[in-house]
Order: structure tokens, then C-alpha cells, then sequence
């Protein structure tokens, strides 16, 4: 880069004219969202970014399931999330440093709409896709400080290190590390701030009266009480109760928002395309045909050849299939089957379709954890009889023949089992480990008789979180490494 522009000053000496040209293929930052419509095409733009395969498209997801309990890669596997299956990342990781990268380049895109100037008391339009810049930003944010930092409920939060904090843009910097308790500050400040600003709930139409376009506000959009959910599970990863039951509490009984119903629950999952009907799915990162990552879909690693998938890598345990009663619906989005080179009956998940038009559309936030962050967050608050109601009036919807009425640290376990079947391979198990700091033991093989090889995971092991990429270490004087990489 440097050689070219050095033969491009030669070959034009100190000309005012060269050097006052501006890109013809680009547009300078500070003139780049000058209007609503401008502002309108970088938010899309921003939502494009996180449907990368290693982002939101497919690794954050795969995450929180094939390094918890669950799940594990087939004997007769693609060569792909070895590293998470076995424990055995080293700081030259290729999901870490990709990860890293598009965390880092959407949150880029967040800060130049942030930054814009704009006046969001002047146009309602503005102000809502502020509010949707501020709400990516922060879950970006709350994301990556999981990913390559302690929970905040481990340790002490306000010396063990999260990751950089960059609100603007400047490519000369080389941001250190903030404390995870510095990031989760961010984190709230942001959504937070997304909730003021926000202007619309799912449903709704935006309009752009300087060239007449409209936005239907459906699922692929943040939008109000999206992110209430979100901050309300911030606050759950903070182990702050009362402000996690506030949030969870608001979402159910105003957002007007509707958990699917249990003779739904497969046509569901069978769909793809985005909602406004206010039913279940508050927000997801969407794919068509034009916009997607081809095979680089939750649906592909999941969904074998012969259903019409493309590797189908990533297998349930009999264990936890056998988990689901006979009535809970949701046993039915897990099918057992058998698999070349793989001992034992191979439990493909089927819950997200092969929609070559829509492709997987990766659900982010839905009505079903508001349910049951405020169970949790009612159990916490010694609200026992709360806690069961809670959760009965949830999972009715899911097994109908199911009544809870626990008592004691029962009713939490009761709690973390009704949120692994809930949202069972769309990542939440592993973190859920996480933020309680729990041993557990990850199968890595099984035999013809579906026993596991497993490895006890302990608080401790240096798996638990991602190396900090060794790019960065080597190019960022100010960045320290995680222990143990």
C-alpha cells in the first residue's frame, strides 16, 4: 500500500488538483449519511454485516451449543469447529480471529451511523435508526466480552479483562483491553440509549418522505421491546435480578408480543422468511437469495446431504433427546436417524429448514426467554410460587401435559432444563454454564451403544473463552493476551 501511494505522489509530483480528489469509488466518511434515506441504506448495510458465517450467520450459535453439554461433532464430519468439539484452541485460532474481525468491522459501520450528526429530534425516522445502530452496537459489544472474557459474575469484573471499547472511527489507533465491567457499562449505556430513541415495535411502517419509501418494521429490524429483551439479558449475565425482572416483565405484558403456540411450534421452525405478526421471533439476523452466505448456514453444518443440507456435522446426545417428554412438541425438531462412519443413532436437528429463498434466518431474540429470564430472576428474588407460575404458563405452550411446582434449588434446575430445550442449538446453552460457573462434562464421540467420550469442563479452563487473536497481539503494543494462550 505504502509503494503505491509513494509512485502515486512521484507520478504526480505535489498537484493541488490530485490531491484534493476524492475517490471516485468511494465516499468520504464525514459525507456519507447526510439524510434519513442515507442513514436508512448504512443501518441495512449494518445489518448485513452480522450475517457473516463466523458472526451471527452460524459460529456465535454453534458456540454456545457444541462446547456445552449436548451436543457433539460426528465421527464423519466436514473438518469444521474441531477446535470447539476438543477443547483445543491455540491463539492462532481461525473462528477466534474471524469472529474478532467481523465483531469488529460491524461495530465500525455502528459507529459511522452513531457518528453521523444527524438529529434524531428532528425526524422520527432518524431516531429510530439511531436507536437500532445503538442496539447492534451494544449486543455486539455484550457478545464479544463473553466470547474472549470472563463472565461478569466470575471474578472480580472491574479488573479481569474484556475487549477493546471503540465508539468512533480512527484507523491509527490501537485500543487495550477494557475491564469486562467497563464493557458491560457500554453495553447497558448503548441499549439504553436505543431505548429512548426507539420509535417503533414490530408491525409498524417507517416512511421516507424525501423519496417515498417505505420500511415495514418486521422481524429483521430491532425495534422497541427487542431491545428490552436484550438489556434484560445483559442484566441476567449480570446476575442483577431486579432490573432483569423489570425488563422481562415490561416485554411480556406490553410489548404485544405472543409465544407460539404448541400446535405451531414446528410450522414455526419450518419458515424462514421475516415476521410482523408480532408472534414469538422479536428479532433475527434475515438472508434471501441475493443476501446470504450460501452453505455457510446454521442449516448446512446441522442438515445432512440427504435431507437436503450440506454436512449435518453437529449431532444432539441421546441423553438429551430422551430429555423431551412424548408431549413436548419440540422433541420433534430433533430426528433420530443413522450416519455413515458415526456408531450409534446419529439425532440430526432439523429446526432450521433449507429455504433456498429465504435460506436460515438465525433468531437472536424471542418471546419464549423473556419467560424465562423472569422465572429465573423471580427463583433468585425468593419468589418461589412466582418462579413456577412463571414457568408453567411458558412451557404449557410447549408441553401441555407438563406441570412444575418445585421447590428449592429445584426450581432453578427446573428453570436451566426448560431453557436447554427451549433454545436448544441456537447457542444459549453454553453461556448458560458460563454465567453460573458450572463444571460439566462435554461429549466428544460416541459409541454403538450412544455412550459418550467426554471431557469435564471446569471453571478454569482456558477454553472457556477465545484466545485474543495473534494478529492482533502482534500488530497492537497495547493488547494483552488471554492466560494460558
Amino acid at each position: 500500500m505504502f509503494l503505491a501511494v509513494g509512485a502515486a505522489v512521484i507520478m504526480f509530483g505535489c498537484s493541488k488538483q490530485f490531491l484534493d480528489a476524492k475517490p471516485y469509488g468511494s465516499v468520504v466518511l464525514s459525507q456519507a449519511i447526510n439524510s434519513e434515506d442515507d442513514m436508512n441504506t448504512a443501518t441495512n448495510g449494518l445489518y448485513s454485516s452480522l450475517r457473516a458465517t463466523d458472526f451471527y450467520g452460524r459460529t456465535f450459535a454453534v458456540k454456545g451449543d457444541l462446547m456445552a453439554d449436548n451436543a457433539f461433532l460426528s465421527n464423519q464430519n466436514s473438518g469444521r469447529y474441531l477446535s470447539f468439539n476438543n477443547y483445543n484452541f491455540v491463539k492462532t485460532d481461525g473462528y477466534a480471529s474471524a469472529v474478532w474481525i467481523n465483531a469488529y468491522s460491524a461495530i465500525k459501520n455502528a459507529n459511522l451511523i452513531i457518528n453521523s450528526g444527524l438529529d434524531p429530534a428532528k425526524s422520527k425516522n432518524v431516531s429510530q435508526l439511531l436507536s437500532e445502530a445503538y442496539a447492534i452496537r451494544g449486543m455486539i459489544y455484550f457478545d464479544l466480552v463473553r466470547n474472549y472474557g470472563l463472565p461478569f459474575t466470575v471474578g472480580d469484573p472491574n479488573t479481569n479483562l474484556g475487549v477493546p471499547i471503540v465508539t468512533t472511527f480512527d484507523a491509527t489507533i490501537k485500543p487495550a483491553r477494557a475491564t469486562v465491567a467497563a464493557v458491560y457499562a457500554q453495553v447497558l449505556a448503548d441499549l439504553t440509549k436505543a431505548s429512548s430513541l426507539a420509535q417503533y415495535n414490530q408491525g409498524e411502517t417507517m416512511t421516507f418522505a424525501a423519496t417515498n419509501k417505505t420500511r415495514a418494521v418486521n422481524s429483521s429490524f430491532m425495534s422497541k421491546y427487542a431491545i428490552k429483551l436484550l438489556m434484560a439479558r445483559v442484566y441476567q449475565n449480570k446476575g442483577d435480578w431486579a432490573n432483569a425482572k423489570l425488563l422481562a416483565s415490561d416485554v411480556i405484558t406490553n410489548s404485544g408480543f405472543s409465544l407460539v403456540a404448541a400446535t405451531s411450534v414446528m410450522s414455526y421452525w419450518s419458515g424462514a422468511a421475516p415476521l410482523t405478526s408480532k408472534t414469538e421471533t422479536m428479532f433475527e439476523v434475515t438472508s434471501d437469495a441475493n443476501n446470504s452466505v450460501s452453505d455457510g448456514t446454521l442449516a448446512n453444518i446441522y442438515v445432512p446431504k440427504t435431507n437436503g443440507g450440506s454436512y449435518g456435522d453437529i449431532l444432539a446426545t441421546k441423553t438429551f433427546y430422551d430429555s423431551y417428554t412424548a408431549t413436548d412438541v419440540r422433541k420433534g425438531l430433533i430426528t433420530p436417524s443413522t450416519r455413515s462412519g458415526q456408531a450409534g443413532t446419529a439425532n440430526y436437528v432439523i429446526k432450521y429448514p433449507i429455504d433456498v429463498i429465504n435460506y436460515d434466518d438465525v433468531k437472536i431474540l424471542r418471546l419464549s426467554e423473556a419467560y424465562l429470564i423472569l422465572a429465573e430472576a423471580q427463583y433468585n428474588l425468593a419468589d418461589i410460587a412466582g418462579a413456577n407460575a412463571t414457568l408453567n404458563s411458558f412451557v404449557v405452550k410447549r408441553d401441555p401435559s407438563k406441570v412444575y411446582a418445585s421447590t428449592g434449588t429445584q426450581v432453578l434446575a427446573d428453570i436451566l432444563n426448560e431453557r436447554a430445550k427451549e433454545f436448544a442449538f441456537e447457542g444459549y446453552r453454553f453461556w448458560d454454564l458460563m454465567r453460573l460457573n458450572y463444571t460439566f462434562n462435554k461429549p466428544q464421540t460416541q459409541d454403538a451403544s450412544n455412550a459418550y467420550t467426554s471431557t469435564a469442563v471446569a471453571p478454569g479452563n482456558i477454553n472457556r473463552i477465545f484466545p485474543i487473536p495473534n494478529d492482533e497481539m502482534l500488530v497492537n503494543p497495547n493488547m494483552v493476551q488471554n492466560p494460558g494462550y
